[in-house]
């Protein structure tokens, strides 16, 4: 693949519209993450290069090898991502990791806020006025950037960046038509004959860049071609996955192994032949299990004593097995394969909490689609997020529009989200998917040519089987076997879902003796597996199979050992079917703690320091102006009232760059009513809310400010963000600057006052 970046800098407000609104706040909304990051849909992108190369008259044919035609077979043409703003890694990890004071006021919509505006507009009837019923607000990008600078410390234009990949087949020639559609491109969004979505947009190459992954445990040249290995892997979407399921728009919450293997074969068969007997052994007899990746609890850190990145914690969560389950009412939870208490007296006399009875409409639950990790005697609970997404298909004759147009929702697992898995072979076969795994770009799922399906790399070490720690179970003890993914058994007709026969067979593979006469638990869950096979364009043959979680208990009368805890049983290994896993179900009785997730090293702020700063400003504005709703100035005369407010409003406006001499003007004007009672409230306002000093410099005054104290722990927050070196503000210059319009909002509420007393409002 042949990187490239494309750099699109704003030149007015932007509106990528999300299709999201909120009644009487914001009727069209824009794209933006998880953290309030505002971003570019890639798909969006892909649409308007098409347009532009339209517009400057590119061959249907060249447009189709560039941006690809639909119902064809794979992925053609260019791959383009997600635009994000400059250095969004780096800010995004900030914000995540961010901790203390600072916390609470990093939120979603403060961050938001500072990217955005929420304008707002009308019809206007023939007659002249506004329209009944027609004010829309609308949420845009604003022109500037709150994170970077440019001269003089200003806001520098906002910068979107997307990463874009072209086949390495691709001709010279497409090249250079597809950078002059991104010249050609200068209007995005919404609203774009009405001043919105101006851009300027270049195509640059992208530095190469290095693989970010932890050191393999034991080295790719250290492993023995014929020694079963296995391959440790974790990948970061840094897009939203679609992964299929039988409903177009649902998705399926983790990777499967199907899909895993799709992609290494299709990496495999861009520099080998599908008659290889090597592409034979690894993707079609099973020589290789390809497993499925689940979402993980992953941590990296860097260890600045040997220079390179390890693994803090690595928590990987399976779906949830069906013996674990959570009690409606109390929220505990239980191991029901163990023996329930249904009374709170059976409770006490068992010594158990009384939150565990069942009875009485508490009963237990499965914790369907959500995945558990077992941590020694307690579990932890995960449940990937997800996001609706609209979509707008453009003149398509394959929807049932009268125009041709259709907007549509997609379900898709949110971006920047950790999956592990693990793949296990010959090491001779270990060795080139580590190496198509470090070196290739990674996609998964639907719609890879944009927008969604990106992954990068995290961490990947191999070891051999052979250091994997033995399974000993004694006999007398009961034994789980648990699906940790979905299973394909063959009885000997057909695929079989029955429970005893299913259990049978695993009792089989596993070569357990066990005790019939002991009462056991089994639980079992089914399913049908379907699918589409892109290259023949045909519908997969529908399979029963047993979901992931079903569980089976034995009552061994034998001892019982086995290589791993992880074994595969059943059908379709090679495609990550039939994963099992061993537990030994001890305790006494039907408890499970809940345990908590290790939180992620909180980064030092760096490029998002800017950006904090100027929310603790916005939430410290705030502050002050719910404060000053609540004042009471006690004006008695409406006139003279108005009188102060126009001296503050002509202070403010004759000395708009420098708040210390706006502040001298009005106390001049205060001093100069004839008034005696006015003048007496006007300077008891300014001295009992502004400062109550008389002789002031600018810096005294910035020292003095009254309101400070309302805001301390913020201006202690604000000025622990300052970096040395900067020329920044402290907090009190910057809050200094805030005096005209706090004084403001006072006198303006007590104009309010004043006519509610007067009874005109």
């Amino acid at each position: 693949m042949v990187k490239k970046r494309m750099r699109i800098t704003l030149k007015s407000d932007l509106c990528a519209g999300s299709g999201y609104s909120y009644a009487g706040i914001v009727d069209s909304d824009i794209c933006y993450d998880s953290l309030g990051i505002p971003y570019i849909p890639g798909r969006r992108l892909k649409g308007c290069l098409r347009e532009a190369a339209e517009l400057i008259g590119i061959l249907a044919e060249e447009r189709d090898a560039l941006f690809g035609k639909g119902g064809s077979d794979g992925v053609k043409g260019i791959w383009i991502e997600n635009a994000h703003i400059e250095h969004y890694d780096e800010i995004r990890k900030e914000l995540e990791t961010m901790s203390g004071g600072l916390r609470p006021y990093i939120t979603p919509q403060s961050v938001l806020a500072q990217f955005t505006t929420v304008k707002a507009q009308t019809k206007i009837g023939e007659d002249g006025s506004a329209d009944d019923h027609s004010l829309r607000f609308t949420r845009t990008v604003n022109h500037y950037s709150p994170v970077t600078e440019g001269k003089e410390t200003e806001d520098k234009e906002m910068v979107f960046q997307a990463e874009i990949a072209l086949p390495e087949d691709m001709s010279e020639d497409l090249e250079k038509k597809l950078e002059w559609c991104v010249k050609a491109l200068r209007n995005i969004g919404m609203n774009r004959n009405r001043g919105l979505g101006s851009v300027r947009c270049t195509l640059e190459s992208e530095p190469p860049g290095e693989p970010d992954v932890d050191k393999p445990i034991l080295s790719l040249e250290e492993l023995d071609d014929e020694t079963e290995a296995v391959l440790q892997y974790t990948i970061r979407n840094t897009a939203p996955l679609v992964m299929s399921t039988s409903n177009d728009f649902k998705t399926e919450t983790y990777i499967s192994g199907r899909s895993v293997l799709g992609y290494f074969a299709g990496r495999y068969l861009q520099n080998h032949s599908a008659d290889d007997a090597e592409f034979a052994e690894i993707f079609l007899k099973n020589q290789v299990k390809f497993g499925s990746l689940y979402p993980t609890h992953f941590i990296q850190k860097e260890d600045r004593e040997r220079g390179e990145k390890a693994i803090s914690c690595q928590d990987i969560y399976y779906p949830a097995p069906a013996y674990i389950n959570r009690l409606k009412k109390t929220k505990v939870y239980v191991n029901v394969s163990k023996k329930m208490p249904r009374t709170e007296e059976e409770c006490k006399a068992n010594g158990i909490p009384e939150c565990y009875a069942s009875g009485n409409g508490n009963q237990p639950k499965r914790l369907n689609g959500k995945y558990v990790c077992r941590k020694g005697d307690q579990i932890l609970i995960k449940e990937p997020a997800t996001d609706i997404v609209y979509h707008h298909t453009k003149k398509s004759k394959k929807r049932e529009a009268d125009d041709g147009n259709l907007l549509y929702t997609t379900e898709v697992l949110r971006e920047q989200q950790y999956f592990s898995g693990e793949i296990t072979g010959k090491g001779k076969y270990i060795k080139k998917l580590a190496a198509i795994l470090s070196s290739s770009p990674i996609r998964f799922g639907k719609s890879k040519g944009a927008q969604y399906g990106t992954c990068v790399l995290e961490m990947m070490r191999t070891e051999s089987l052979q250091q994997g720690k033995p399974f000993h179970c004694q006999k007398g003890t009961k034994l789980l076997a648990v699906l940790e993914s979905d299973g394909m058994f063959l009885n000997d007709c057909d695929y079989t879902v029955r429970c005893p026969e299913v259990r049978e067979l695993i009792r089989k593979a596993l070569e357990l003796e066990e005790d019939n006469k002991e009462e056991v638990y089994s639980e079992l869950e089914a399913t049908t597996l379907t699918g589409y096979y892109g290259k023949w364009n045909l519908h997969r043959l529908a399979v029963p199979v047993v979901k992931a979680g079903s569980a089976f208990e034995f009552a061994l009368t034998e001892d019982f050992e086995a290589p791993s805890d992880v074994l595969w049983v059943g059908e379709n290994n090679g495609e990550g079917f039939g994963r099992i896993r061993l537990i030994e179900n001890v305790g006494k009785d039907c408890r499970i703690k809940e345990g908590r997730e290790t939180g992620t090293p909180a980064e030092t702020p760096k490029e998002s320091v800017k950006l904090m700063r100027k929310i603790l400003l916005r939430e410290a504005k705030d502050v002050l102006m719910d404060e000053a709703i609540r004042v009471k100035a006690e004006f008695k005369n409406p006139a003279a009232l108005g009188r102060v407010t126009l001296m503050l409003s002509e202070s403010l406006y004759k000395h708009s760059k420098d708040a210390f001499a706006a502040y001298q003007d009005y106390r001049n004007r205060i001093a100069s009513i004839k008034t005696k009672e006015v003048k007496e409230t006007a300077e008891r306002m300014l001295k009992q809310y502004i400062c109550a000093k008389d002789d002031l410099t600018k810096e005294s005054l910035t020292k003095d400010l009254k309101y400070l104290e309302k805001i301390k722990e913020l201006g202690i927050l604000y000025n622990e963000l300052i970096i040395e070196d900067e020329k920044t503000p402290t907090f009190e210059s910057e809050m200094l600057e805030l005096w005209g319009e706090y004084l403001m909002a006072i006198l303006i509420q007590e104009k309010y006052r004043l006519k509610q007393q007067e009874g005109q409002v």
